[in-house]
């Protein structure tokens, strides 16, 4: 039960980064925010089946939610910035996400559970250094578009 109280919480702390992400639009270039936005939605939805599966033990779901996960951070959308430190962040979710589904795929719900906390730890401190470090966070109207995740 304390587990699944704890990944129900960092569930909501992902879906707060997600909401900070909305508002992460470039003054100049709003297509492409409007983009990185579709993205930061569509990883909150992986995000969410992540955490369903691991909270209902299945790791076909698991695995599902990391593989959607992984192609996001393969976008070339999402790749846009070209600050080391934000290039960072993005190769160290691209990872977490391969272990989490490394994870899933043994079965292992404890490395599982580890790996998501990881990745959401990653998103947390990437969200973090994009407004404080890149000061890329703007509070004008925010004009979301839903992109389907990708499936095999």
């Amino acid at each position: 039960m304390k587990q699944r109280w704890f990944l129900m919480t960092t569930g909501v702390l992902f879906l707060a980064g997600a909401v900070f992400a909305s508002a992460e639009k470039s003054k100049t270039d709003t297509d492409q925010s409007d983009q990185q936005a579709a993205l930061m939605i569509a990883k909150l939805a992986s995000s969410q089946k992540i955490t369903n599966g691991l909270v209902t033990k299945d790791f076909d779901q698991i695995l599902r939610g990391a593989n959607d996960l992984s192609r996001i951070c393969d976008a070339t959308e999402w790749a846009s910035h070209s600050d080391p430190g934000y290039a960072h962040h993005r190769t160290e979710l691209r990872r977490q996400t391969k272990k989490l589904a490394k994870m899933a795929k043994e079965k292992n719900l404890d490395g599982a559970t580890f790996s998501y906390i990881q990745s959401l730890t990653t998103c947390i401190s990437c969200h973090e250094y994009c407004r404080d470090v890149l000061s890329i966070a703007d509070e004008s109207k925010i004009n979301l578009k839903v992109v389907p995740i990708p499936s095999n």
